[in-house]
């Protein structure tokens, strides 16, 4: 800490103010130039787009859309008028699905090996014998 201060204090003996004012100066007119210049090659960024494109893009003209019709609500109708449903065939398919899957017939193309709640037994640091600071 002491070696930090005793740093900036020879920075702040050595400080050359008229160097230091020369690079501002430096500093200020640089911008002026660009802001001068600045219209001329990024002037086109504050056109408006609609002015932009007003010659490729034809006008628009207004569409006028009929009266909305008077919100009444219509009378319910039984659903089995807009759905139905065929009965079941008595005898189901056989399909794949009685092959493989969860509900399998065949005991060996069940996806579920461990029985239906395969529940772990107790955690690793049991199995092995290690305190809880371990697995930290």
């Amino acid at each position: 800490m002491a070696a930090q201060q005793s740093q900036q204090q020879a920075q702040k003996i050595n400080c050359n103010f008229v160097a230091q004012d020369e690079i501002w100066k430096s500093h200020i007119k640089q911008e002026v130039v660009a802001a001068k210049k600045w219209p001329q090659n990024w002037g086109f960024l504050t056109t408006r787009y609609e002015d932009l494109v007003k010659d490729d893009m034809p006008p628009r003209e207004p569409r006028s859309l009929p009266p909305a019709p008077v919100l009444a609500a219509a009378s319910p109708t039984p659903i089995g008028h807009h759905i139905r449903v065929d009965p079941s065939p008595k005898p189901i398919p056989e399909t794949s699905n009685k092959m493989i899957g969860w509900r399998s017939s065949v005991d060996s193309l069940r996806l579920e090996r461990y029985g239906r709640y395969a529940k772990p037994k107790g955690s690793i640091l049991k199995s092995f014998d290690w305190p809880a600071e371990a697995a930290v």
